[in-house]
């Protein structure tokens, strides 16, 4: 995908929400250990966040604040606990009665020795913290902690780590999706060529039973954890259709990632809905995408890329989609403090929709890699951005897995576009605004045809003030302020500008030209 960055480490680890990388630690709680020591608080899980936060956030911290901060966040646990500096000395009180004195540290690792004495001695004295799990006191803790750094640093505890991390890099299943009619199991769907559909089960199967063990009466979850398990390993499935004979399948577990695509051809118009980015999702768009360029000649006539209430995800899998569609020039620019936080990706020689005219929806839920690849699209020329206002985050985060198996997310680096502008508050900016209220498609497209639209280089200049002008970045946010509004708006825009080449040439050419004007105005990193 040619020459994307400095080091071919980087692009290995990369996940994210826009971004994340994943550093997965060792240690985690064996199934023999006893309860007493599993209900002790593990110190390397705060030596590992605590490093991991001097380590990559995107500025230097003071850890003194983090550290006491993290113990007054005990206090979301027993009310009654509560921490004070004096000096160069940290004091931990329990309804008032000093618990434990202790030298500050300034080091990560004596923060993260001086947690787990403090949070030990502590639960002596409060029975709430001594009732508490460890998790819980790792959540407080945390959670306290990433307060003091940004709105989108933060941790994760386990049951909810894992569930994003099969979202985001996939888990060891079967391969189906499930609806559960009357409370009993039936195939809504399957993964192409996954392991169930080779197995000869097909959509509308009812699943009676895993294992032998019937699932009529069990929890949706239950059901869900009974299919998942190690990569590698058989499930024996009991299915039946329309209540006819039973058929037993013995289906072998492997890596499953979410589809997150989907593809639609109506009027001409392939319609390409992108739900989030995960570890599939670029590989899932080019075999969509395959299929419209494989339609009969002139079938299809233009494209919808829908990002709308697209949260994000995966930055290399933004990057890759945005590399399917633009053949030369940068995709965007990372710059944070950690030298590996800074980073450069640029196009290959190739576009997978075959040049067919690009449309992309965004909305005020669009966001973080939905947001890197509307903004590449936009700065490069190749497509024309229909919507609203895009989130405006335009932050990386890493992700490390702690020993206990949670995660903690820190944001390590700012985005820039091909442009030279920063996603971080200010968004995306559409070139056909669909959500000012009382208008129809006709008339959008009419303020496109008369050129009644916000000039090019008024928009480059709030966008060059905008970081450090709230002034500026209102006036940039209200240029197309995001209202709920009938989505069909935005795909009827779509339609009969695609339908229109004329018109649609116009719009290209005013999108290139907006960047051209925020070039002008901002200083690429």
């Amino acid at each position: 995908m040619g020459n994307r960055h400095r080091g071919s480490s980087f692009r290995r680890h990369v996940v994210a929400s826009v971004a994340a990388i994943a550093f997965v630690a060792g240690a985690f709680w064996s199934s023999g250990t006893g309860a007493a020591e599993r209900n002790r608080i593990n110190e390397q899980v705060f030596a590992m966040g605590y490093g991991r936060i001097a380590e990559a956030y995107l500025g230097p911290v003071d850890f003194v604040r983090l550290g006491i901060d993290g113990l007054k966040g005990l206090a979301g646990i027993d009310s009654d606990i509560d921490t004070e500096l004096n000096g160069k000395v940290v004091r931990v009180y329990a309804a008032g009665t000093l618990t434990g004195e202790y030298s500050a540290p300034i080091d990560p690792g004596g923060w993260a020795a001086l947690t787990t004495k403090a949070v030990e001695r502590a639960r002596s004295f409060s029975v709430q913290l001594r009732d508490a799990s460890p998790e819980r006191i790792y959540q407080a803790v945390f959670d306290s902690v990433t307060a003091d750094l940004d709105g989108y640093s933060r941790y994760t505890g386990v049951q909810r780590a894992t569930s994003e991390r099969a979202q985001r890099d996939g888990y060891g299943g079967v391969g189906i999706t499930l609806d559960f009619v009357n409370g009993r199991p039936v195939v809504r769907d399957l993964i192409g060529r996954g392991p169930a559909e080779r197995a000869g089960l097909k959509a509308g199967d009812r699943l009676l039973a895993v294992d032998g063990e019937p699932v009529a009466a069990m929890p949706e979850t239950d059901v869900r954890d009974r299919l998942r398990g190690p990569t590698g390993t058989l499930v024996s499935l009991t299915v039946d259709r329309d209540g006819g004979t039973q058929r037993r399948l013995s289906v072998r577990r492997e890596r499953v990632v979410p589809n997150t695509v989907t593809v639609s051809i109506s009027d001409g118009v392939a319609v390409l809905k992108l739900d989030r980015f995960n570890a599939a999702t670029a590989t899932n768009l080019r075999d969509a995408l395959g299929v419209v360029t494989r339609a009969p000649a002139g079938s299809v006539t233009g494209v919808v890329l829908d990002l709308r209430g697209n949260p994000g995800g995966l930055l290399d899998q933004a990057v890759a989609v945005a590399d399917l569609f633009i053949t030369s020039g940068r995709i965007i620019t990372t710059e944070g403090r950690h030298p590996d936080s800074r980073q450069r990706w640029d196009a290959a020689d190739d576009d997978a929709a075959e040049g067919l005219p690009l449309a992309v929806l965004v909305d005020g839920r669009s966001a973080s890699s939905a947001e890197v690849v509307a903004a590449a699209l936009q700065d490069s020329g190749r497509a024309v951005i229909i919507g609203a206002s895009s989130f405006g985050k335009g932050s990386v985060q890493t992700v490390t897995r702690l020993p206990n198996d949670g995660e903690l997310f820190l944001t390590w680096s700012r985005i820039y576009t091909p442009a030279g502008y920063t996603l971080h508050r200010q968004g995306v900016q559409p070139t056909v605004c669909t959500s000012r209220g009382g208008s129809n498609a006709a008339e959008l497209l009419g303020d496109l045809r008369d050129g009644r639209l916000p000039s090019a280089v008024q928009l480059a200049d709030w966008r060059s003030k905008a970081p450090d002008d709230d002034a500026a970045l209102h006036q940039l946010r209200d240029a197309c302020p995001w209202r709920e509004h009938e989505p069909e708006l935005d795909l009827t825009v779509a339609k009969l500008l695609l339908a229109d080449p004329a018109l649609y040439a116009r719009a290209v050419t005013l999108s290139a030209g907006r960047t051209v004007a925020a070039r002008q105005t901002s200083a690429t990193p």
